[in-house]
């Protein structure tokens, strides 16, 4: 049912407002009426739609009480009829100035009087309801951004789970190296003592990159751009499927480009892209015997041809346009129908049988390729085979990565660190590889104790967990700055698991550097030797 418009009339002579009115009221719409503008400022703030405004009231100008009524953002869409026997045009400015939408001189006939009534009726009602629409589009904006921020980890997860069984396999082998070496030391002479070390150090190190790239790959929260090399963001994902494309007997060929610029990207977001990309080449190319799967990493200039199946490799013309990285995943597998490719990107479209596959990962990836600025093609035939091609732009924000420090940086100034750490093995290694290298070095495994050690001494760093038993990092570093003030010592956290949103927010915040466990000793001793330089 539509509501009976309401409009107020402020006018002083009490028979020309009893007759306006009565000619609103005889037309179907509701008046309130007002005699002095503080009696109109009272009336405006109920439920008014029109108000039809005297120049010269007693206690206030016409045109101060329509700035006055127009200045609220509540009424900025409230129509003001200016009612005046002034008919200069200096007079009708200052009415528009003041905020006024139309004039009515008088003397004035009632037709025109409801002509114009409608008509800034008909223009306030349009108004509202295109501020609706933009309400009702933004909400359903921030509802589909929130859907689509779900689908994204709802695929992330689907992958992930595909992945559980190849990681276990590959984890279990260096895990097995390190224990098998470590049992064995206690029986070995020297020279079997260092090739079991390096054993351990090798197994260790492979187990670390499996682990860093699932947790990369696991990240939830926001987008977060930084500079990747291509290649390095390919091999991660490989790190997670190598050896399981190997037990499936599917060869894998691998080929990089001499040069390869960098990339301006998310790297969790790309590596979901190529994993699922490489899943889907994976399931093209089952029971085939002769099951292959290229993966061709290359630079390229804009405009990028899309792929073909005979030869996927874009040719490099260095006199065209932007520079371009293109990384085609190519298979020999079963391909896709006509049909199904037309539609390949949009959600919930799949060639796997029901329960196999959720038909979101094609569609986000593309979404986030679209988002990086680039492209993400296909091309592909049935019973031949399948490429797929991303395209994207390098070296087209950001800073340039910094120069890294030399691999054997080491702290050259050593002072006094104070190292936080419930676990007592990784503060026992930390605190035995600094003294080595001529660090002063207090340790705890409570943070209540790290802060009576805090108030008593000073310390040059303060080396601590980012997850305690007793307060969190959050928590330490605020009550760390109530005792130190803004003489806080460099601060540096250590984390072993993906830090949520509000901890990233936290260290990004405060510009706090962060080692994610497992480190190297030179990765510490890097961190020590940046906190020194002001890297």
């Amino acid at each position: 049912m539509t509501r009976t418009s309401t409009i107020l009339v402020v006018e002083d002579d009490s028979h020309i407002s009893e007759l306006i009115s009565f000619l609103l009221q005889d037309a179907g719409y509701q008046t309130e009426a007002a005699t002095t503008a503080a009696k109109a400022r009272a009336l405006a703030d109920r439920e008014v739609d029109l108000v039809i405004l005297d120049w010269m009231l007693p206690d206030t100008p016409g045109d101060r009480l329509c700035r006055e009524l127009k200045s609220r953002p509540d009424r900025s869409f409230l129509p003001i009829l200016m009612l005046t026997a002034r008919s200069g045009l200096a007079d009708r400015v200052a009415g528009l100035d003041a905020g006024a939408d139309d004039f009515l001189t008088k003397p004035f006939h009632s037709d025109e009087l409801l002509a114009r009534v409608r008509a800034l009726l008909r223009i306030r009602n349009a108004e509202l309801d295109r501020l609706l629409v933009i309400d009702e589009l933004r909400g359903a904006y921030d509802e589909l951004a929130a859907t689509q921020a779900q689908l994204v980890l709802t695929s992330r997860l689907a992958a992930l789970g595909e992945l559980v069984a190849g990681v276990a396999h590959e984890l279990n082998n260096p895990l097995g190296i390190i224990l098998g070496n470590a049992e064995l030391l206690p029986m070995l002479d020297d020279a079997d003592d260092r090739r079991a070390v390096s054993q351990i150090i090798e197994g260790a190190h492979r187990a670390r990159r499996i682990v860093q790239s699932l947790v990369t790959f696991a990240r939830q929260g926001k987008m977060e751009e930084d500079w990747y090399k291509p290649r390095d963001l390919i091999e991660r994902v490989l790190d997670l499927k190598r050896a399981d494309l190997r037990n499936r007997g599917i060869n894998l060929v691998v080929e990089y480009a001499d040069s390869l610029p960098m990339l301006w990207a998310d790297g969790a977001q790309i590596q979901q892209v190529l994993l699922n990309l490489l899943l889907n080449a994976e399931y093209a190319v089952q029971g085939r015997p002769d099951a292959a799967i290229t993966i061709r990493a290359t630079p390229s200039h804009a405009p990028v041809a899309a792929p073909t199946l005979l030869d996927a490799q874009p040719l490099y013309d260095a006199a065209s346009g932007d520079v371009m990285v293109v990384i085609d995943i190519l298979d020999n597998g079963i391909g896709i129908s006509r049909d199904v490719g037309g539609r390949l990107f949009q959600p919930f479209v799949t060639t796997k049988p029901v329960g196999q596959g959720t038909g979101l990962g094609l569609a986000i990836s593309y979404g986030i390729i679209a988002q990086h600025e680039g492209q993400l093609q296909f091309t592909s035939e049935l019973n031949r085979g399948s490429c797929f091609r991303v395209v994207l732009p390098a070296l087209r924000a950001g800073t340039p990565p910094a120069p890294a420090l030399p691999e054997q940086a080491q702290a050259f100034v050593a002072g006094s660190i104070l190292v936080i750490d419930d676990e007592p093995h990784i503060l026992d290694f930390v605190s035995r590889l600094l003294v080595r290298n001529g660090w002063a070095v207090e340790t705890c495994q409570f943070a209540h104790q790290a802060l009576e050690r805090a108030r008593a001494q000073s310390f040059d760093i303060i080396l601590c967990d980012m997850k305690m038993p007793d307060i969190d990092g959050n928590q330490l570093y605020a009550q760390l700055l109530q005792v130190y003030g803004p003489h806080i010592p460099y601060v540096i956290f250590m984390t072993g698991d993906t830090s949520s949103a509000t901890t990233e927010d936290f260290l990004h915040s405060h510009s706090l550097p962060v080692l994610r466990k497992p480190f190297t000793n030179q990765d510490l001793l890097r961190a020590l030797a940046m906190a020194f330089t002001g890297g």
